[in-house]
C-alpha cells in the first residue's frame, strides 16, 4: 500500500460499502455556528468528529491568551491525535465559519479498525500525516517571518479549497492572531505581494496568481 490518505475521509471512503453504511449510518450531525466552540480542551474523546463543511481552527487557551495550532478544513477529523492517546482533547476547537459535523461511534470505528487491516493501515498513514502536519504548522508559524507565514496560510487555503480563487474565512484581524503577527504587518505583507503579482484581493476574496513564487516566500521567508 503506498498510498498516503491526506484526509479522515479520504480513509473512509476505502471501507467496503457494508462497513461505511455501519460507520456512517450510526453517525449524528452537528451543526455549529462562526465563533462557536466545536471540541473544549479536556473532554473526553466520546465520538470522533468528522467536518463536513467549514473552517476550524484548534487552539491552546492559556490564561488570557489563545495560542492558534492549526486550521482544519472539510475531510479532516478534528482532534484524531487524541483519539487513541490520551482519550482527551489537549486543545480546543472553534468554528472559523459555520460548520457541519458527523459525530462517527468511537466504538464502531475502532471495531473496524480491528476487522479491517487495510483500513487500519490507512489509518496509520493518515494519523502520520496528521502529526506531521501539525508539525509544519507550528514550524511555519513560529520560525517564520511575517511575509513567510502569511504566505504559507495562503497556500494552505489554496491546497485545502483546491482552486487558486477562493473566499476566505478570515478577517484580517483574525489572519494577524493566527500567524501571531500584527494586522499591520497582514495589510503590508498582502499590498506588497499584489504589487509583486502574486495574488489579487477583493474584500475577502483572494486569487493566487504566482503559486510557485508564494510557496518559495512560505518556505524561505
Amino acid at each position: 500500500m503506498n498510498t498516503t490518505h491526506t484526509s479522515g475521509e479520504a480513509c473512509i471512503r476505502a471501507l467496503q460499502e457494508d462497513e461505511k453504511k455501519e460507520l456512517l449510518g450510526t453517525a449524528k450531525q452537528l451543526d455549529f455556528r462562526a465563533g462557536e466552540l466545536v471540541v473544549k480542551k479536556g473532554t473526553p474523546v466520546h465520538g470522533l468528529y468528522l467536518l463536513k463543511t467549514g473552517t476550524v481552527e484548534l487552539a491552546l487557551d492559556e490564561g488570557q491568551t489563545k495560542k492558534v495550532l492549526m486550521l482544519l478544513f472539510p475531510g479532516e477529523i478534528i482532534g484524531i491525535n487524541c483519539a487513541y492517546s490520551t482519550k482527551h482533547y489537549s486543545f480546543s476547537a472553534r468554528a472559523l465559519t459555520d460548520c457541519s459535523v458527523d459525530i462517527l461511534n468511537y466504538e464502531t470505528f475502532s471495531g473496524l479498525l480491528k476487522q479491517n487491516t487495510d483500513f487500519a493501515m490507512l489509518f496509520i498513514q493518515y494519523i502520520s500525516t496528521v502529526n506531521e502536519h501539525f508539525l509544519n504548522w507550528h514550524m511555519k508559524l513560529t520560525e517564520k517571518n511575517s511575509a513567510g507565514a502569511l504566505a504559507f496560510l495562503l497556500c494552505e487555503f489554496e491546497k485545502s479549497y483546491g482552486q487558486h480563487t477562493f473566499e476566505l474565512p478570515l478577517t484580517r484581524k483574525d489572519l494577524a492572531r493566527v500567524i501571531g503577527f500584527s494586522k499591520e504587518s497582514v495589510l503590508k505583507n498582502l499590498a506588497d505581494f499584489r504589487k509583486e503579482g502574486l495574488v489579487k484581493s477583493t474584500g475577502r476574496t483572494i486569487e493566487i496568481l504566482n503559486s510557485v513564487r508564494l510557496q518559495d516566500i512560505s518556505n524561505y521567508g
